[in-house]
């Protein structure tokens, strides 16, 4: 019996030995699984993490576009080309011997954008209209510097909400208003309050109060931005440009406005409030080369003076093209992703 028991226990013993043996084997190839599953997750993460930190990189308007980067021990590249609307990305995640790619093929929308009927388009009724001096509203279309013709895609000087604000404008601007043709009725000028939010919260410049501001520049012709002047509905002129600014791309004016000196803002501007009241004065050289639309939920007030011979307004579709894509204001659409 003492024989056969310890052979029984041998046994026994080798037998626990050979499974011991197999569970630490098992769970080696189990580390070792999970371990090259945590980075092969990790490097997708960072593959995926450069084509919003390359999208990102757009909407900030950054030059030139990162390559590469890295965050959380791992690196990421990212090789990028675009034509027109189409964007390619090819992304690489690597983190300790695992390497991820991405290809994907995105296509850029531009956003609603308020669209602009003519030089001015008066969103309000009724409307006091006055324009004296050498002051100027010019529908014919521009390049986006206001400085050349392009000879097509010409549009009103000022369109209105009905016919009697029409008459009104027409008489009061006479042979200083140009266009196709100089003044008309057009009530598609779209309502701008529902772009206002995005642009307050996309706002590359913001001025939270009423007040006299000057010797501030704005964007660039390759880099638009956008600034949001938030006054309330005061019947003064709360914000009041005097001089020495010039922008692109689309500014937005919650109350009553000023436009003096050397003023230029090339893009969308949008005068929103109750009862609105514009003016672009006489001293200086203000100028606005792109579309103004201004809008009053109970009328509005343009007035309009010139002593100097720079067009006051001057449509283009150029200027507000650029405003319009502004590379916040886009999204993206998946055309093709590979994995």
């Amino acid at each position: 019996m003492g024989r056969t028991a310890l052979i029984l226990v041998a046994a026994l013993g080798m037998v626990f030995g050979a499974i011991g043996l197999s569970m630490r084997g098992s769970i080696n190839h189990l580390v070792i699984a999970q371990t090259g599953y945590a980075k092969y997750s990790t490097a997708r993460n960072l593959a995926r993490m450069a084509v919003h930190m390359t999208l990102r990189a757009y909407d900030r308007n950054l030059s030139p576009i990162p390559t590469s980067g890295s965050f959380d021990g791992g690196t990421y590249t990212v090789a990028h080309t675009e034509s027109g609307d189409t964007l390619w990305l090819t992304t690489k995640g690597i983190y300790a011997d695992s390497t991820y790619t991405m290809n994907v093929k995105l296509l850029r929308t531009t956003k609603p954008f308020p669209g602009v009927n003519g030089a001015i388009g008066l969103r309000a009724t009724p409307v006091s209209f006055s324009l004296s001096g050498k002051a100027s509203v010019d529908g014919h279309n521009y390049d986006s510097t206001g400085t050349n013709l392009i000879g097509s895609g010409d549009l009103t000087g000022v369109a209105t909400m009905n016919k009697s604000d029409s008459t009104a404008v027409k008489n009061a601007g006479g042979t200083n208003i140009t266009g196709v043709p100089p003044v008309k009725v057009d009530t598609t000028t779209i309502d701008p309050s529902a772009s206002l939010d995005e642009y307050k919260s996309n706002a590359d410049y913001s001025y939270n109060s009423g007040g006299v501001y000057n010797n501030v520049s704005w964007g660039s012709p390759s880099a638009p931005a956008i600034v949001y002047c938030n006054a309330g509905d005061d019947t003064s002129f709360s914000i009041k440009f005097t001089g020495n600014v010039v922008g692109y791309g689309i500014l937005v004016v919650r109350g009553n406005v000023q436009f003096n000196g050397n003023f230029s803002f090339y893009g969308l501007v949008v005068v929103d409030g109750f009862n609105t009241t514009v003016q672009v004065g006489a001293s200086g050289t203000p100028q606005i080369v792109g579309g103004v639309i201004v809008a009053g939920n109970a009328g509005a007030s343009v007035t309009l003076k010139g002593t100097g011979t720079t067009g006051k307004v001057k449509y283009s579709s150029q200027a507000l093209a650029k405003a319009r894509n502004i590379n916040k204001l886009r999204y993206y659409s998946i055309m093709e992703w590979y994995e």
